[in-house]
């Protein structure tokens, strides 16, 4: 609305009047670059015995009805965390879609029912005491469309994507204060979660048969150059991004999905992707032409 202008508008029958003001303020300022003193307000005018109705319902009416407009004009963002550990984002306009997926369409019409279940389950979750979250687990070969399936779920659920690099988070408190910082209504991604950090259990043994080959091999210069790696490489622990998934502060919002990708489950710590954490896994594999006839 420009300034002085009206707006009419009816509720329930009645009919009310919204105008936009300007009033600048007469203080002087003695900045080089001073700030705008000018306020804008709206006044909203309508007959006295109909109080009751705009204060009780009109009210949050027009609040309600205001919030669903920013939802639907909102421009989806896809969030990606840096070495100073902040969230930085761009427009997030990926084109994959359900439709444009190749999968089988009982698998596809089951996974959008999921979804969907989720995305209107608000009351269900507050019910049984749990955090309003969802865990996917996403495996199969290189070249799946695991990244392309991710893309459908954001733009089924108009969902923003906060895609994690674990490599690029010192350590478990970081990586909770990264989590506090996500948004309601997002997907939180940590693709190929088998490459990112050592999660099978064999940190110890490997960094042990590293260090035994290093002084082997290259003696103290290459042991500095090791405890260099060292003190630059993620501290993130299979706990921490237990807690991450599933703890208390994973409570901290709603309406959140955690997906993972991987090509290689059978090398992931089993308490990762276990049932509660990773709710649903769903095989990506490669397309099957049998049937089809080349013209």
């Amino acid at each position: 609305m420009d300034d002085h202008e009206q707006v009419t508008d009816r509720f329930q029958g009645v009919k009310l009047w919204w105008s936009s003001n300007n009033k600048v303020s007469p203080a002087p300022s003695f900045s080089f670059y001073p700030a705008s003193n000018d306020k804008r307000y709206y006044k909203l005018t309508f007959h006295m015995r109909y109080r009751d109705l705009v204060t009780s319902s009109y009210l949050n009416h027009v609040m309600e009805e205001g919030k669903a407009v920013g939802a639907r004009n909102r421009r989806r963002k896809l969030h990606t965390n840096n070495p100073k550990s902040v969230w930085s984002h761009v427009v997030f306009e990926h084109p994959a879609t359900f439709q444009t997926l190749a999968m089988e369409p009982e698998k596809k019409e089951e996974i959008m029912d999921d979804l969907f279940n989720f995305s209107k389950s608000k009351d269900y979750y507050k019910k049984i005491g749990k955090a309003w979250k969802r865990g996917y687990l996403l495996y199969g070969p290189p070249g799946t469309g695991k990244s392309s399936m991710i893309a459908a779920m954001a733009n089924l659920l108009d969902y923003d994507i906060y895609d994690l690099e674990l490599t690029s988070v010192k350590d478990n408190m970081e990586l909770r204060r990264l989590l506090i910082e996500t948004r309601s209504k997002s997907i939180i991604v940590i693709e190929d979660i088998d490459c990112s950090l050592d999660l099978t259990g064999q940190r110890k043994k490997k960094s042990k048969e590293d260090k035994e080959k290093n002084e082997d091999e290259g003696g103290p210069a290459a042991a500095v150059k090791e405890e260099e790696e060292k003190s630059t490489e993620s501290k993130v622990t299979l706990s921490g991004l237990l807690n991450f998934i599933d703890g208390l502060w994973s409570a901290c919002g709603g309406e959140r999905l955690i997906v993972f990708t991987t090509n290689y489950v059978d090398q992931l710590d089993p308490a990762l992707i276990r049932r509660g954490r990773m709710d649903k896994h769903i095989e990506m594999s490669y397309c099957c032409y049998q049937g089809f006839k080349r013209i």
